[in-house]
């Protein structure tokens, strides 16, 4: 009999004593178990039998024979999971069963053995009933050995455990550096552990077994770990409409979650979540946008379900901002395409959120931080576009100082950058630019104003446009009054140009009248009339014979080959002519081309000429010419993201797809928004499609819009929902970086004296069939991947399960 004074026994008793009460779960016990088994069944017996003791005099509605059956079947477990030695569990377990069946009451000694004798067996114990009868006495704790998936799961997390063993010998580093937390095989190892954790304890050793391994690591780490491995996208946002069991989520999102919410105590909580906002911003700045967004989502939803302190999380999202990279902020803005995770992002942060970067706008005073402030706003877009306009309806105060002045300005270039939603009528926004045009209010507030109006091409707008135009000119008739001189100037300039943009009859021929208009105090205003360049004003008359009365007034004459008259007004009028296709146009640029060749207005002229005459072929190309193309970088844009917003404006075209050194590694064919083919290397269809997501590749696109032929091929039955799929190859993308940590590219594998078995849901048998002899030939996963015609994710899942389940074993 082993010494009970040893230590080492004695924990391995004490130990064994909380796995029987389902506290520690069986990897952690896997090294006293072994201990134990080293020594005679009778030292075991009499723990089982102390054990029972206790859990009896809690309840004594439970039979005995349950309990030595539960304590029994837990240590036989081990062996399923193959945490200790099979061979030599089988031997103990006979000497201790005959021990443990002297401990229990006559009457019930026949059914012990008969279920000791089924212990074996893959089905059938008892099992089951003893750990309701554990949950009934528990009800607050979960079983640990509850199921077959915790099993599976436990397994799992040993060969994680033991392959990460492997590498560090292997790298005879001793203890471990920085770079070790960064592997695959350590986020999958920290991320199975966390997600199998039942307990804070459950955690804490698991953190102190790697700490043998010599890879210090705190939760902090843990974090960093698990977040530089999630994902490199997020669903999109029409996936939010679907029921939450429909949306794929990462496997390393809710391994965060139990890490923050099994801590000890709400302090203890409060500090993890922290420190995983901390890791979002660590991915953030180093330029993992997605992967930031997706902890940020945990932790707010961890805030809305109370799992941490809401004064203390809130406290939290007010300054954790400052640590943000601001020039990684800047591109990210200047980015379109990001724009929608970006904003999920800048939600966190109270400061950033829309009504923090309003106020921080109001106040500040450097020029590069407002730039950078109006950026951020312009990334929330529409909310944004609300709290703008019921800021700018409040009346302007008598003397307002400049920080207002600055503040409406900023509010109004804000309200012409965020586009006005399709069912939003414009009036308000007119109205609101029409109140600050008044010349009464400082010129550049009054310029921003009219940049608004030039965009609104609505009745009023134009009409505010004509008369801030005439109350310009006569406040210049006037010295002394209003505006500088060279302001007024300039804002006549902006508002000549607004009008000439709206292209309305009565709007050209404001700008018109005034350009002919000729006096001085207004600057050079048969310069402006270059405003009207390229717009067709055939239609009105009156306004071509006026130019064309003018270009003949200002056409100089030569006299023995000389100009004796040059006049620099004649550029600008043939400009303003140069869109309008009329004989008397053409007979006057032909003849300007044909006397002043060199000069300005002559090339003017001529390039008009030219236009005019291609003009029909210029059309009939342009209706013919297949719609615009898309193009950009794939790690940009996101593969899922891209192909959601093609398949949500119901585009048809080609995408393809390019590595960075030109080669085409997969072709998507979409028909009004929908799949109808795809292919990348072997892989065609469904397949190729996921096999694009399970594994990303850097590169950029080409998306080339052609005609819509959806009605037939959705007639034909070979038309696909592109969420569905794009969704299904996110869910397969997170359950092969579990798998490929388990079996990786070059791992060689070899069968053990264990039966490969079928796995749920793969029904291909020839693939299951090649597959497992090409691994019995030594084949590693990232030949079998290369040589078999299917998508990773079904080839490293198979080869995964055998291991998981016994049949393969690292060779």
């Amino acid at each position: 009999m082993a010494d009970p004074q040893n230590a080492e026994i004695r924990e391995a008793i004490q130990e064994l004593s909380l796995y029987l009460s389902d506290t520690l779960p069986p990897l952690v016990v896997a090294d006293s178990v072994g201990t134990l088994l080293n020594y005679p069944p009778a030292l075991v017996a009499q723990q089982i039998h102390a054990w029972m003791g206790t859990q009896f005099r809690v309840s004594t509605d439970i039979p005995v024979s349950d309990y030595l059956f539960h304590a029994v079947r837990k240590i036989h477990m081990m062996g399923e999971f193959n945490l200790v030695p099979r061979e030599q569990l089988i031997a103990y377990l006979e000497g201790l069963k005959a021990q443990v069946l002297a401990f229990c009451p006559e009457e019930d000694r026949q059914l012990l053995q008969e279920s000791f004798d089924r212990l074996g067996e893959p089905s059938g114990s008892m099992a089951p009933a003893v750990d309701n009868l554990l949950r009934q006495r528990r009800p607050a704790a979960e079983s640990a050995s509850a199921s077959g998936q915790d099993l599976l799961n436990t397994r799992r997390l040993s060969l994680l455990l033991h392959r990460l063993e492997r590498e560090v010998h292997a790298s005879g580093t001793g203890a471990l550096d920085t770079g070790w937390k960064d592997r695959a095989t350590t986020a999958q190892t920290l991320a199975t552990a966390a997600r199998s954790a039942r307990s804070a304890q459950d955690i804490d050793m698991m953190l102190e077994r790697l700490r043998s391994l010599g890879l210090n690591l705190g939760t902090s780490d843990v974090f960093q770990s698990i977040g530089k491995n999630l994902p490199g996208w997020v669903p999109p946002p029409s996936a939010r409409a679907l029921p939450p069991e429909q949306i794929p989520s990462a496997s390393g999102v809710e391994a965060m979650r139990k890490i923050v919410t099994l801590a000890d105590n709400p302090a203890e909580g409060l500090r993890r979540f922290h420190e995983m906002v901390r890791s979002a911003i660590e991915r953030f700045n180093e330029g993992s946008l997605a992967q930031a967004v997706t902890m940020l989502e945990l932790a707010k939803r961890l805030i809305e379900e109370g799992a941490v302190d809401r004064k203390a999380a809130e406290s939290i999202r007010n300054k954790e901002d400052e640590d943000l990279d601001v020039e990684r902020l800047r591109r990210y803005a200047e980015s379109p395409e990001q724009h929608p995770l970006l904003r999920d992002f800048l939600g966190f942060f109270t400061r950033l959120a829309p009504e923090g970067l309003l106020h921080d706008l109001r106040l500040e005073l450097k020029r590069e931080r407002r730039r950078l402030l109006l950026l951020l706003l312009e990334v929330h877009g529409t909310v944004v576009r609300e709290l703008v306009l019921g800021n700018l309806r409040t009346p302007v105060g008598q003397g307002a100082g400049d920080e207002d002045w600055y503040f409406r300005r900023n509010l109004l270039y804000l309200l012409r950058r965020i586009p006005r939603p399709p069912e939003v009528s414009p009036e308000e926004d007119v109205d609101v630019a029409v109140k600050h045009s008044e010349l009464k209010f400082p010129a550049p507030l009054v310029k921003e104003a009219i940049a608004n109006l030039s965009q609104l091409k609505y009745e009023k707008s134009e009409k505010t446009l004509v008369g801030l135009l005439q109350d310009l000119e006569t406040m210049l008739s006037k010295e002394g009054e209003g505006y500088d001189p060279r302001e007024a100037r300039l804002l006549i300039d902006r508002v000549s140009s607004a009008l000439a943009r709206f292209g309305t009859p009565g709007a050209r021929r404001a700008v018109a009248e005034h350009g002919l208009r000729a006096k001085p105090e207004l600057g050079d205003t048969m310069a402006r009339l270059a405003e009207l360049s390229g717009q067709d004003l055939s239609t009105d008359k009156d306004l071509v014979e006026k130019l064309l009365a003018s270009l003949k007034a200002n056409t100089p004459f030569k006299l023995f080959g000389l100009v004796l008259k040059k006049d620099r007004n004649l550029p600008s009028l043939v400009e303003a002519l140069s869109g309008t296709n009329h004989p008397g146009v053409r007979a006057a640029f032909e003849e300007i081309v044909k006397r002043f060749q060199g000069e300005e207005a002559a090339r003017i002229a001529s390039k008009a000429l030219d236009a005019f005459a291609h003009a029909p072929a210029v059309a009939a190309a342009e209706a013919a010419a297949p719609g615009p193309s898309l193009s950009g970088d794939l790690e940009l844009f996101g593969l899922p993201a891209l192909l959601q917003s093609l398949a949500e404006s119901g585009t048809s075209g080609v995408a393809t797809l390019r590595s960075p050194k030109g080669d085409v590694f997969g072709t998507i064919v979409l028909r009004g928004g929908k799949l109808k083919t795809c292919q990348t290397g072997k892989l065609v269809g469904e397949e190729a499609y996921y096999q694009l997501l399970e594994r990303p590749l850097p590169g950029s696109f080409l998306f080339a819009r052609q005609p819509d032929g959806a009605a037939e091929d959705a007639a034909a039955g070979g038309l696909r929902d592109v969420l569905a799929l794009t969704l299904e190859g996110m869910r397969r993308f997170d359950e092969l970086q579990q798998a490929t940590a388990l079996v990786p590219d070059d791992l060689v594998l070899k069968p053990t004296n264990v039966k490969p078995t079928p796995l749920p849901g793969e029904k291909d048998g020839i693939l299951v069939n090649d597959l497992w002899t090409r691994v019995s030939r030594s084949a590693t996963p990232r030949q079998c991947e290369a040589e078999i015609k299917a998508d990773s994710y079904r080839i490293r899942r198979l080869l995964a399960h055998w291991m998981v389940s016994g049949a393969l074993a690292a060779a």
